[in-house]
Parts: C-alpha cells; sequence; structure tokens
C-alpha cells in the first residue's frame, strides 16, 4: 500500500476529534471513542447527537467531554478494516512500535489511524481531581440486544448500573489486544458499549440514550437535562428489562483462516440456547454449543475472527 500524503495527513489529523466540549477541568474527563471499526457507523451518529445536544448549553459541563473518530478510511467505506482489525492492535509492543516510527513508514492502514488517536489520546491530561473515562463504541452484525463489555472492578460496575445496559464480564480478557483493555491498564474507566445491530434504526437512539446517562452518572451534567434523562432512562430499562444484569463469558469460538466458518440463520443476542444445539458450520462439520447458556454476537458479516460467545447470568 502506498504511503499517505502529508496533505492527507493533515486532513484526517483535522477529522479525527469529532466534539470537544470544555467545563469545569477538575471534573471528570470523558473520552468516547467511535469507529473503530468501520462498518459500525451509528455509534459516530449517536456521539454526534449528543455532541449538538451539549454544545453550548448552561451552566457549562462538569468535566470534559472528547469525541473521536478511530479508524477514517475504514469509516468512508463503511467496512470493518483496511488491512488489520484496529481493535486488535492495543498490545504495548505494537504500541511503542507504532509511537517511534513516522507515519509515513507504517505500511498498516489501521496502524497509521492508530498512530494519529494516540497522538490525540496521549495529550489528555487528568483533572486534578476527576477521573478519565473511555467509552469505546460499538454495534455487531446480529440482531439482538445491546450491552456493555467491562470487566469486575468496581468502579466500572458503580457506572455501568446507572446506563441500565447488562453487563459481560470475561469478554474483555479474552479478546486480546483491544483499545477498552489497553486502557484499563492505564487506570482509566473503561468499557464497551455494543448498542445494537449495525442498521437497525433502534441503534444510534440507544447510543445516544446510553451515552448521556454517562455523562449524567459521572457528574458532567445534571439539571440541564432532567427531563431528556428520564426519558432514555425510561426506554433503556424498557428495552433490557427482561436481560441479565451481569453475566459472565464461558465459550469463545474463535474462526481460524480456511474454516469455512458459516453461522446457522436467525441467532440474535442474549438468545437462550441449549448444550447440544447445533449453532454453526465449518470445514469440520457441525459446531455444538457446549452448554447451556445465551448466544453473544453470533457472526453474520465477512470480516472478523470472533464467531459467537456463550455466556450465562453472573452468580457473584
Amino acid at each position: 500500500m502506498r504511503s499517505p500524503t502529508i496533505a492527507n495527513i493533515q486532513t484526517e489529523a483535522e477529522n479525527r476529534i469529532l466534539g470537544t466540549i470544555e467545563g469545569d477541568p477538575d471534573g471528570p474527563t470523558v473520552i468516547v471513542v467511535t469507529g473503530i471499526h468501520g462498518n459500525e457507523y451509528a455509534g459516530v451518529d449517536a456521539a454526534q447527537n449528543i455532541f449538538e445536544m451539549l454544545d453550548g448549553i448552561y451552566p457549562k459541563i462538569n468535566g470534559r467531554l472528547i469525541i473521536l473518530r478511530a479508524n477514517l478510511p475504514a469509516l468512508e467505506h463503511q467496512v470493518r478494516y483496511i488491512d488489520e482489525d484496529m481493535n486488535r492492535l492495543w498490545f504495548p509492543a505494537i504500541i511503542d512500535q507504532v509511537r517511534n516510527t513516522p507515519e509515513a513508514q507504517i505500511e498498516s492502514s489501521e496502524r497509521r489511524q492508530m498512530k494519529q488517536l494516540l497522538t490525540v489520546l496521549d495529550g489528555i491530561e487528568r483533572g486534578t481531581d476527576g477521573p478519565i473515562i473511555l467509552a469505546d463504541i460499538h454495534t455487531f452484525s446480529a440482531e439482538g440486544n445491546m450491552f456493555s463489555i467491562t470487566n469486575t472492578d468496581p468502579r466500572q460496575r458503580r457506572l455501568l448500573s446507572n446506563l441500565h445496559v447488562p453487563m459481560v464480564f470475561g469478554i474483555e480478557k479474552s479478546l486480546r489486544g483491544t483499545a477498552l483493555g489497553y486502557y484499563q491498564q492505564q487506570d482509566f474507566i473503561s468499557f464497551g458499549l455494543e448498542g445494537g445491530q449495525h442498521e437497525n434504526e433502534l441503534t444510534e437512539y440507544n447510543i445516544t440514550a446510553s451515552l448521556l446517562l454517562l455523562l449524567h452518572a459521572v457528574g458532567c451534567i445534571e439539571k440541564q437535562y432532567v427531563a431528556k434523562i428520564k426519558e432514555f432512562e425510561r426506554h433503556l430499562r424498557s428495552h433490557t428489562k427482561h436481560l441479565p444484569v451481569e453475566t459472565e463469558l464461558v465459550y469463545q469460538h474463535i474462526i481460524e483462516p480456511g474454516d469455512e466458518f458459516k453461522m446457522r440463520p436467525g441467532y440474535s443476542n442474549f438468545q437462550p440456547i441449549k448444550k447440544g444445539e447445533w449453532l454453526a458450520s465449518d470445514s469440520d462439520g457441525k459446531i455444538i454449543a457446549h452448554t447451556d447458556g445465551y448466544i453473544l454476537m453470533p457472526l453474520y458479516q465477512n470480516q472478523g475472527n470472533d464467531g459467537f460467545f456463550i455466556i450465562k447470568e453472573n452468580e457473584g
């Protein structure tokens, strides 16, 4: 692949920051990362909604809101990635290499995008008292309910309980090289929000609602949007009331090159499954569920290495 021109580099850098709202510098810093996969544009639209709602409000927000677009070329072409999955690159060794390599010498489109994104993230200073919260926004290929990916850190559980979105523990460990995993190691309160099916009309609204409730939960906003907060709370409570609050990953099906993996049709997020159920097929034949549980993120797109996940309600 040809190296990017200087003009293209400058244009991409300018377009990466979707919006920034500055309030009390001692309040929390909320970073919203959208479009790390370029076919997940509903998250970009939802973040744009939040920026437009809060830009110019009075009184100002407590803290800061920074909204970023991660993978600009993939978003432009509406594909998951150009050269490699940008959300599987966040290993310290790769990050150090990307930081120390001139951008024009980086061949991978996603690693160039990572370098530009890191330039912004590395420049964000922590407020005197407030935490840094990073929300990594995604959507998925199957139909089904929204959820969050997090760990069992009490800070994250307390925060996400205010969003009324099911929490899934364990995926952040099984998906190696994710941005949320890396920033958890940097002591950010970092989680992934899976807002819904890529093209479902409700997905953008789900993410918009979740982000406004996030800003309310961390104390960025209060009086400015009481009515809207109540509306979004009612929506999310209604949307997720039949789902388990906390679940744990018990199985991940990884696709290897040449597997010819194909999910059986009709599965959706949080659909109950039974041990022995025929879920998918590959070059070796039928893929059978090894346990009862709920299926999560069954793969119905061409790109991706995770066939599906099985989760169970958390009993802890």
